[in-house]
């Protein structure tokens, strides 16, 4: 268990020496006035008089802190421990003083005993004071220690809980976009096409060892987000043939940065299946990528039929657009939105998110 002890040590026990230097060199500076007014001064003497005892408490000052630490500290037979210890801190201290000043002050017909004697008495009532002075101390320093444990372990578990949520949207993805990629499949080899259906087979297998990666990170830079998407697109135009023209706008200054994995994949399959899938004639799919200020902005456009004006996200029964807006909510809070809408005969899925790249996510990590 972490004491308050050990959490000064990374600091150095230079701290509790210049803690205790303050009141060691004002009893000395305190010592020497007196003495300089009675004619007798020597900051020597009054430094080794006056600062050398209050070296105890530079020792004893660990110990206390951890005692301090254990539970229920001032409860029981560790609260009489606590007086016993403060006591016995006093008689230390008292001696040494006594000793010393015998030692440093010319005393006719008093004894080295008669010294420590008197000196005791003089520290008696002081030294208890202190030791609750330092005991309080470490009383708070381990309640300190104890909340920001706490909340350090909230944040861990809410850290672990999201990337879990997160892993578990992004895994009804996978499956659901794997599944209506076989389904291309079947559809072409029940036609009779074995070389298209021998075709959409390999491309879905360059896709699978993309996606079912274990080490497959959150967020991936929009360039092999890009790279995924067009492999899925070479399949779909493999399954649609002329009927699909996609059109790519991508600033080139947005290719680096960070977007969640399969955040296009899932506007780009809603676009086929419910927009250009429906028509008998060719359909156009615009894809762009766009700096905003700070915002980066995807949109996936089509002219299919478009949706209805009552599509509600939180209504929808498909699990892409619905998961797609999930994650950005959980990835990027308030900043993170995807939106759906038809303007005149075309139909644009927008995502907007923070624009970070792996060596912004890196610095703020670092600066964090």
């Amino acid at each position: 268990m972490t004491t308050a002890s050990s959490a000064i040590r990374p600091r150095g026990a230079w701290l509790v020496v210049a803690v205790w230097s303050v009141p060691a060199l004002l009893s000395a500076f305190s010592q020497y006035l007196y003495d300089e007014a009675v004619g007798t001064a020597a900051m020597v003497r009054a430094l080794i008089w006056d600062a050398t005892p209050w070296l105890v408490w530079v020792i004893v000052t660990p110990a206390i802190l951890a005692r301090a630490a254990q539970p229920g500290t001032l409860r029981g037979r560790k609260l009489l421990g606590h007086l016993v210890f403060a006591v016995a801190i006093a008689v230390g201290f008292g001696a040494i003083s006594g000793a010393l000043g015998q030692l440093v002050r010319s005393r006719p017909g008093r004894t080295l005993a008669a010294s420590i004697q008197m000196a005791i008495a003089d520290w008696l009532p002081l030294n208890p004071m202190v030791y609750a002075g330092v005991l309080a101390t470490g009383i708070a320093i381990d309640a300190g220690r104890r909340r920001r444990a706490a909340e350090l372990g909230r944040a861990q578990l809410e850290t672990q809980l999201a990337y879990a949520q997160l892993s578990a949207l992004r895994a009804q993805l996978q499956p659901h976009f794997l599944f209506n990629t076989l389904n291309a499949a079947v559809a072409l080899a029940r036609a009779g096409d074995t070389e298209a259906t021998a075709r959409v087979l390999v491309l879905l297998g360059e896709l699978l060892r993309q996606l079912l990666r274990r080490d497959a990170p959150q967020e991936v830079p929009l360039r092999e987000e890009l790279a995924l998407l067009e492999t899925y697109l070479e399949i779909q135009r493999v399954r649609l043939g002329d009927r699909l023209q996609v059109s790519w706008d991508i600033a080139d200054e947005v290719r680096d940065a960070l977007v969640p994995q399969l955040v296009l994949q899932p506007l780009v399959e809603n676009a086929l299946q419910h927009g250009i899938a429906r028509r008998t004639r060719a359909g156009r799919l615009d894809i762009a990528a766009m700096r905003r200020g700070d915002q980066l902005r995807l949109t996936v456009s089509d002219d299919g039929p478009g949706v209805a004006p009552s599509f509600s996200f939180d209504l929808a029964t498909g699990v892409g657009l619905r998961n797609t807006r999930e994650r950005l909510h959980r990835l990027y809070g308030d900043r993170g939105d995807l939106g759906l809408a038809t303007v005149g005969e075309r139909t644009t899925a927008a995502i907007e998110l923070p624009i970070h790249t792996g060596a912004t996510a890196r610095r703020e990590a670092h600066d964090g």
